[in-house]
């Protein structure tokens, strides 16, 4: 199964991270959260050491599709 990566925008801080680390997969919403709006835009090992395991509040992480 499939997964993909998300972002509780409840819990975003803004640091911004996950987009200067993979601006291919994240970007900031129109309410400066962070969002995924590429889930394919980089490798799952890239987006679990660059984002996930980087966010200070931990708010990204799995969803299966």
């Amino acid at each position: 199964m499939a997964r993909r990566p998300w972002v509780d925008n409840e819990q975003c801080i803004s640091c911004g991270i996950c987009i200067a680390n993979c601006p291919q997969v994240f970007r900031f919403d129109a309410h400066g959260k962070s969002e995924c709006y590429n889930p394919a835009g980089a490798a799952e090992d890239v987006i679990q050491t660059q984002a996930v395991e980087l966010c200070p509040v931990s708010c990204i992480g799995w969803e299966e599709e």
